[in-house]
């Protein structure tokens, strides 16, 4: 099978984040090697628990501050745009809700912002998005073009990026509403391009998420993988084709296209092309593609930044677990809408089974199923 460049349905670039990084012993004994869910969901359950409601309380206390200061400057920026310019209000309110968000948050917290606006963090993560673009197969061209794009990244937050855009249209808008929550709260990341600008946009919940962390190194650790994912999206299929990353998605297609969920666009192609089953499974994998080619992009650069530290085999188990424990799949929940596969997946495959973190793991073939694992290069044995 070959996946060529053909028209897709509109892929989201979303990838909501559920905890934060914290400090948990692998009490069941198992690691990131012989059991990822164990080790990266269960054995840190109760730790992620009592994390979660500290920040839940948190979050509460700084809505209800914002909320108390926001009203009114809402009410005097509805005085000052008419009620017909519908886009505008709202667009104004969310700016008024974020800014207050931030004040009242920065109130409890100092240094709030400086895990993602710090150039010398935005530095260190283009560095290793570069070096993980060098050390792959594609031709040169592609490689000039792929840091090309990368070094224009705007990485900030959500406030700064209201602040200094003027967005008019409407479908815009509420996604940008959307994406940090009407309460500018939700603990989200996303890739976007306005004006000819890419930006890479923080949420104020992964900024207190990140705060929590006990030190400076901890709060890298805790925004690495997610902003080397959403750099990863400026440079996945949706933007630069199919062709690209053929050998990657053609791996997926053959190994794994039944651990995806199918979206409606996806059944009623199916359902169309019930005597080739190769096509569905295509499709099915492609409906995935950008999240799964962004996740890759993100794991290669946690695997070289663990190089670059010096970290030992029990640092990097540790540092696993704490990144991707915000993926774990919530019981009763479904994880996969038809784009974002399941965190299930995302650990036990996207990541265990990554050349560059079984190679420095030194995870063994017997601790994992017999699946080959996907990369850019294509399928490959344990």
């Amino acid at each position: 099978m070959s996946f060529k460049r053909r028209s897709l349905m509109a892929v989201c670039t979303l990838a909501t984040i559920s905890s934060l990084s914290f400090t948990a012993k692998a009490s069941s004994g198992e690691s990131v090697c012989s059991n990822p869910i164990q080790r990266i969901c269960t054995d840190t359950t109760a730790e992620r628990k009592v994390k979660d409601k500290q920040i839940l309380n948190l979050k509460n206390e700084i809505a209800a501050e914002a909320n108390i200061n926001a009203a009114p400057r809402i009410e005097e920026m509805k005085k000052q745009v008419k009620f017909y310019h519908v886009i505008k209000r709202f667009l104004g309110s969310v700016k008024i809700r974020n800014q207050e968000i931030m004040k009242a948050a920065k109130k409890r917290m100092g240094g709030l912002e400086e895990v993602v606006t710090n150039s010398e963090n935005i530095g260190k993560i283009k560095n290793y998005m570069y070096q993980s673009i060098e050390s792959s197969s594609f031709d040169s061209a592609t490689k000039a073009n792929f840091k090309g794009i990368i070094e224009s990244i705007v990485v900030g937050n959500f406030s700064d990026f209201l602040e200094k855009s003027n967005l008019e249209n409407d479908v815009i808008a509420q996604f940008f509403g959307n994406a940090c929550g009407s309460d500018g709260l939700v603990e989200n990341a996303f890739a976007t391009n306005l004006d000819g600008q890419r930006y890479v946009l923080i949420c104020p919940g992964v900024l207190i998420n990140a705060s929590q962390t006990t030190s400076a190194s901890q709060r890298f650790n805790n925004i690495l993988q997610t902003i080397s994912h959403e750099i990863g999206h400026h440079i996945d299929n949706s933007k630069v084709g199919n062709e690209l990353y053929a050998p990657y998605l053609n791996c997926l297609a053959k190994n794994y296209s039944s651990s995806f969920l199918k979206s409606k666009n996806d059944e009623k192609y199916c359902k169309a092309n019930l005597k080739e089953p190769s096509k569905c499974n295509d499709q099915v994998v492609l409906s995935h593609s950008g999240e799964m080619i962004a996740d890759q992009w993100g794991i290669r650069a946690t695997a070289i930044h663990a190089a670059a530290e010096s970290y030992s085999v029990m640092d990097a188990d540790q540092m696993l677990t704490d990144t991707w424990g915000r993926y774990c799949d919530t019981p009763g929940a479904i994880s996969d809408e038809g784009i974002h596969p399941t965190g299930t997946f995302r650990i036990e495959t996207l990541m265990r089974k990554n050349p560059s973190i079984t190679s420095y793991l030194s995870c063994s073939s017997s601790e994992t199923d017999s699946k080959p694992a996907c990369s850019f290069d294509g399928e490959s044995s344990i």
